[in-house]
C-alpha cells in the first residue's frame, strides 16, 4: 500500500466450482461457480467497520461491474452486501460463470449510500495514482480460487468523472411564460382584429424546440427560459409560413392585457388542391339513353355523350351522362379558385373532318360539339333515366371541342360550374354531359367511375385557399 497517496487494497476472491467452456480458453469443465468478495481493510480504516457486534448486520456494499472478453455484461452495477467477519468483511455469495473477464467498476458504498472508495479507470485524471487502474483482466477456473486485487482511492470530495465514471448533473431550468395572439393581418379590414388558429414552433440557440397549437384567443404559453433570443415559426394551413425573432425581454413584457401579436398576412395565402377520383363504390355517375328512356344505366363503364344512327331501327340514338363528386372533405373555409375535370378514354371515337369550318384571315375554327352543364335538381345514380333526367342550366356551361392528341386524356376547366358570380347561385348537383351538335359529330366516350382501370376514372382537382 502506498500511504503517501492514500491507497488501499481490496481483495476480490472468487471461488469457481464449475465453468462454461465457451467463456474460457482450454477449460475442460462447464457450469456455474460461486463468487465471494472479501474485503481486507488496511490499518487505521476502522471507520469502515460495522458499529455493531452482530456479524449478520449489513454495513457496507460493493458496487461491481464485470464484462466478458467480447464486452458483454456479466455483472452491471451489481450491489453486493458486505458483512462483518471478525476484523474484516465478507460479501454475500453470487453465481458467476467460469471464464475470462474484465473488472470495469469497483466501489465501496457506505450505509448511507455514499461511495467512500473507488478504483479509478484507465485514462481518468486519478488513474496515474494506481499501478493497475481498471479494467483488470482475470480468469475464473473451475474448482480454484481466483483473487483480484484492485487498488482503490479514498473518494472524499472528488467527482465520479475524476475516477472515469459517468456522472449525473442537475441543470435548473427557469420557465418563461408570456401571452400571445395570432391574427390574419388584412389592411383592408378595420377593427376588431381577426384572431385565428395556427401552429407555433419556438426554438432557441441551444437546441431546445417545442410546438404549440394556438387557439383563436389569447394564448398563455410557458417555454424554456434562459435564452437571449428565440425563433418563432408560425404556420397556418393555406398561408405561407412566417419566421420571426424575439428576445427574451420582449416575451417577458407580453402580458395578458397586452399580448404579443403574431401576424399572418392575408396576401400570403397559398393554393391547395383537393383531388377526387372515386371508384365504383364511392362514385356517382350514370348514362341515360333516348332509345331506352325508362332504363337505368347506373353501373356503366363509360362517361359519354354520343350520337349514332341505328340503321336497323331507322332512329338516332343519343346518349348522355351525369356525374357528381362528393366535396364534403373540402374545408369549410375553402375559397375555390379553380376546378379541373380530367377525362380519359381507352378508344377514341373516329375523327370527323366535317366539323372544321374556316375562320377569318385563313384561320381554322373547330365547332364545340360537347357541353357540360350544371345540374340543378337532385338525382340518384340507380334511379335516373332519360325520362327522369334532372334539370340543368346553361349558365356558365363548359364546351368541349373535338380533339386529336398524343395522349388519351383531356383536362377541362369547369370552375364556372362550381363558382357562381350570381348573388343567389343555383344549387349544384353535379354535371350533365351531352352533345351540342348531334347531327355533326358522333361524340365523346370517356371512362366512368365504374371503369376497371382506376387511373382512367374521372378526376376532379379543386384548387382552393383557406379563409377565416
Amino acid at each position: 500500500m502506498k500511504t503517501s497517496i492514500r491507497l488501499m487494497y481490496a481483495i476480490l476472491i472468487i471461488l469457481a466450482v464449475t465453468g462454461l467452456s465457451s467463456c474460457i480458453k482450454d477449460k475442460g469443465n462447464n457450469g456455474i461457480g460461486t463468487a465471494e468478495f472479501s474485503l481486507n481493510l488496511p490499518d487505521g480504516l476502522s471507520q469502515l467497520k460495522s458499529t455493531t457486534t452482530d456479524s449478520a448486520v449489513v454495513s457496507y456494499q460493493l458496487m461491481v461491474s464485470v464484462v466478458d472478453m467480447e464486452g458483454n455484461s456479466v455483472l452491471s452495477d451489481k450491489l453486493i452486501p458486505l458483512y462483518t467477519f471478525g476484523t474484516g468483511f465478507v460479501s454475500a455469495k453470487i453465481e458467476i460463470k467460469t471464464g475470462e473477464f474484465r473488472l470495469t467498476k469497483f466501489m465501496v458504498m457506505n450505509p448511507s449510500g455514499a461511495i467512500v472508495y473507488a478504483s479509478p479507470v484507465t485514462g481518468s485524471p486519478l488513474a496515474y495514482l494506481t499501478n493497475k487502474p481498471l479494467p483488470i483482466t482475470f480468469t475464473i477456473f473451475p474448482d480454484k480460487v481466483t483473487s483480484v486485487l484492485p487498488e482503490v482511492l479514498v473518494v472524499g470530495d472528488q467527482s465520479p468523472a475524476q475516477f472515469g465514471y459517468a456522472t449525473f448533473g442537475v441543470q435548473i431550468i427557469k420557465p418563461l411564460d408570456f401571452y400571445t395572439i395570432c391574427i390574419l393581418d388584412n389592411p383592408l379590414i378595420m377593427a376588431p382584429i381577426q384572431m385565428t388558429t395556427a401552429k407555433l414552433t419556438i426554438s432557441n440557440n441551444n437546441g431546445w424546440i417545442y410546438s404549440f397549437n394556438l387557439v383563436a384567443a389569447v394564448n398563455h404559453l410557458i417555454i424554456r427560459g434562459g435564452s437571449e433570443n428565440y425563433t418563432f415559426l408560425l404556420e397556418k394551413e393555406g398561408y405561407a409560413s412566417q419566421k420571426l425573432q424575439f428576445t427574451g425581454n420582449q416575451l417577458l413584457e407580453a402580458k395578458k392585457e397586452n399580448p404579443l401579436v403574431l401576424r399572418i398576412p392575408v396576401g400570403t395565402a397559398t393554393t391547395q388542391i383537393l383531388f377526387l377520383q372515386p371508384g365504383p363504390d364511392d362514385g356517382k355517375d350514370a348514362m341515360i339513353s333516348n332509345l331506352d328512356p325508362d332504363k337505368n344505366f347506373g353501373a356503366y363503364k363509360y362517361f359519354e355523350a354520343t350520337y349514332m344512327s341505328e340503321s336497323i331501327l331507322t332512329v338516332m340514338r343519343s346518349n348522355r351522362s351525369l356525374i357528381w363528386f362528393d366535396m364534403s372533405t373540402l374545408p369549410k373555409s375553402a375559397i375555390i379558385k379553380k376546378v379541373i375535370l380530367k377525362l380519359t378514354y381507352d378508344l377514341p371515337i373516329p375523327w370527323d373532318s366535317t366539323i372544321f369550318v374556316s375562320g377569318t384571315a385563313g384561320t381554322t375554327v373547330i365547332k364545340p360539339c360537347g357541353v357540360l352543364q350544371q345540374i340543378i335538381e337532385p338525382w340518384e345514380e340507380n334511379i335516373v333515366t332519360w325520362n327522369k333526367q334532372p334539370k340543368t342550366t346553361e349558365l356558365n356551361q363548359v364546351f368541349i371541342a373535338p380533339f386529336i392528341r398524343n395522349v388519351n386524356f383531356i383536362e377541362v376547366d369547369v370552375t364556372g360550374l362550381f363558382v357562381s358570380t350570381a348573388a343567389n347561385p343555383l344549387p349544384n348537383y353535379g354535371m350533365l354531359f351531352k352533345l351540342n351538335q348531334n347531327e355533326r359529330f358522333k361524340g365523346f366516350r370517356f371512362a366512368s367511375s365504374d371503369f376497371a382501370e382506376p387511373s382512367m376514372r374521372p378526376r376532379l382537382s379543386v384548387h382552393y385557399t383557406l379563409g377565416k
